[in-house]
């Protein structure tokens, strides 16, 4: 596993010109609450995009419309030239695209209990990838020996720390071969100093040339892997543009403000 002081150091970025995703008027609403308000985004494979803002702001909701795991009220989402767009009932086909295309780590690692880590690494890969159990628990090892817990195959999740059972979920995401990783706070459950390690996982994909969307509240991490970082307040992006140049020297009143009090916190 890469060494945990790396984490702050910088990658060097992927030029790409056609869009690996893009979406479109984006919008998303629970009854009356306006949740997404119209968020248009494009990005490159190989970029990593971290998204930061306070809570409330829709940062989660907009990685669930992406995965369609909550359907957009207005607007379209494409992921590697297919598109699904709101009011137009997806099919099958596309779904499964979709699914294939994006992984995804959540906050909570929902690990199955009752199933030891290499089957929770290789279960997916036999009922959506259609591996054997010998290729799947294969490909499992090699995840498992990349995040540093190969020797916790035949253990079960609950006999794991946090920081392990999300570099376990980490693993699970990237055994269907996605070409898009989601990340929603993968660190926000965890004590700092276990949440380096998750970060130094996030940090070697980045450096692999794994596309990411990271939603994240670790602004070294925003500022010192991501390509680039989004700002939202209320549905809507405040602000994008290079790391740097946003987190340093933020063009927008509230994101000045947010970046002030969540680094004199």
């Amino acid at each position: 596993m890469t060494d945990l002081s790396v984490v702050g150091m910088k990658r060097p970025t992927t030029a790409a010109t056609v869009p690996l995703m893009r979406l479109d008027g984006v919008k998303k609403a629970f009854g009356a609450h306006q949740v997404l308000d119209g968020v248009n985004l494009q990005m490159a494979a190989g970029e990593v995009l971290a998204i930061i803002g306070p809570s409330g702001s829709g940062k989660s909701t907009l990685l669930r419309c992406i995965n369609q795991l909550e359907p957009p009220t207005e607007g379209s989402v494409s992921v590697d030239g297919v598109t699904i767009t709101a009011g137009k009932k997806p099919s099958m086909a596309e779904l499964n695209h979709f699914r294939r295309s994006l992984g995804m780590v959540f906050q909570s690692f929902n690990l199955f209990p009752h199933l030891s880590v290499l089957q929770n690494v290789s279960l997916a890969q036999q009922r959506v990838l259609g591996r054997s159990k010998k290729e799947a628990d294969a490909r499992s090892m090699q995840l498992l020996e990349r995040v540093g817990l190969a020797n916790k195959a035949s253990q079960y999740p609950a006999r794991c720390s946090g920081g392990q059972q999300q570099r376990i979920a980490i693993s699970r995401a990237l055994a269907l071969d996605p070409k898009i990783m989601l990340f929603d706070e993968p660190t926000s459950a965890l004590d700092p100093e276990v949440g380096l390690e998750v970060l130094a996982v996030m940090r070697e994909l980045a450096d692999d040339g794994m596309t990411m969307v990271v939603v994240t509240h670790e602004m070294r991490f925003a500022e010192n892997v991501s390509d680039r970082v989004i700002v939202m307040a209320d549905g809507v992006i405040l602000e994008e543009g290079r790391s740097g140049e946003v987190m340093n020297s933020p063009r927008n009143d509230r994101v000045r403000k947010f970046l002030s009090a969540v680094r004199d916190r």
